[in-house]
């Protein structure tokens, strides 16, 4: 009787947890904090509150379930905590490799720590086909991007004296984030002389004043496509805003141009973008024409190798390691 008692008491106070948050009033972040936090932050304060809200009212079993299906997890704390949490309360959000780590403070003292996946799905609360299906909204709602993308701190001479700024390599071997730039006057290379060069740079974001737009054939679920236009800058504005990090490959050179490929990585969401993308000879000198693209969104980090692997069949510089 006393084991029975026990477990009773024990899913009783589960249950209350589930029903410690009031529907229409969780709220753990102020206007002015959301103001002052980027993009990723405030998709992981949106992630906070709403998985507290939609977790309210569940059965001790189901909630139980939920926790360790998502890979949420207190550290510190309880669910039920969370009804004592407040827009006042001094908080951090750490990024720990694939996983975040949110706590609070109370009375100067560390009140709930919850840790839970790096995930988009989980993160945006929508799965893949949702998120496929929204993507050029992403694209075309971003802001603006300000000022030119960050340069590499890297650099060396290239053999056809030219610099070449580069930090980081991708998984594939000439995959990278080089950009290139001229010796004597410091200006970003685009001239037809250098293809390979300007078209790094023009995907990288290093080319100003260009009007070029991509035609793009994009993946989605159950195996069909969508197809758009939309403008290269777009594409540009969306990947700063997101935080995304581009890298840059020559895949092929044909008679009419190059085709080369893009990753778009987020670490801080756990995917990255894969694009294949034909450029013709004539992008320099014509800043109005259309590149056609193949994107392939949401991919998860440690599957990216594959699926390039099984689509791309010409592969000739970039090599994987």
């Amino acid at each position: 009787m006393a084991k029975i008692r026990v477990r009773y008491m024990f899913l009783c106070l589960l249950m209350a947890y589930a029903t410690s948050f009031s529907a229409q009033n969780v709220k753990f972040f102020s206007s002015e904090q959301r103001q002052a936090a980027g993009k990723l932050q405030t998709i992981v304060m949106d992630f906070l509150e709403r998985y507290a809200a939609q977790h309210q009212g569940l059965d001790a079993i189901t909630l139980k379930t939920r926790l360790a299906d998502d890979k949420v997890f207190f550290r510190r704390g309880s669910i039920a905590d969370l009804s004592q949490v407040n827009d006042t309360m001094p908080f951090s959000i750490n990024l720990n490799d694939r996983y975040y780590e949110v706590g609070w403070m109370k009375d100067q003292r560390p009140f709930v720590t919850i840790a839970f996946p790096a995930q988009y799905d989980l993160l945006l609360g929508m799965k893949q086909d949702e998120a496929q299906q929204r993507f050029k909204e992403f694209l075309t709602d971003s802001l603006q991007r300000k000022g030119k993308p960050e340069m590499p701190h890297s650099y060396a001479l290239t053999k056809d004296s030219v610099l070449k700024y580069q930090s980081e390599r991708f998984e594939l071997e000439d995959m990278t984030n080089a950009v290139y730039y001229h010796l004597d006057d410091s200006l970003p290379v685009y001239d037809k002389a250098h293809l390979e060069y300007a078209a790094a740079n023009l995907l990288l974001g290093h080319i100003a004043d260009t009007h070029h737009r991509l035609y793009i054939e994009q993946s989605v679920y159950g195996m069909k496509s969508i197809n758009y236009f939309i403008t290269l800058e777009e594409w540009l504005n969306y990947c700063a805003a997101w935080n995304l990090k581009l890298f840059f490959g020559i895949e092929e050179h044909r008679q009419d141009g190059i085709i080369a490929i893009v990753i778009a990585q987020s670490r801080e969401l756990g995917f990255n973008h894969l694009m294949s993308v034909v450029i013709p000879d004539k992008f320099t000198a014509d800043r109005n024409c259309i590149l056609k693209a193949r994107l392939t969104p949401y991919i998860p980090i440690h599957n990216v190798k594959e699926l390039f692997s099984k689509e791309s069949k010409n592969r000739k510089k970039i090599q994987w390691k």
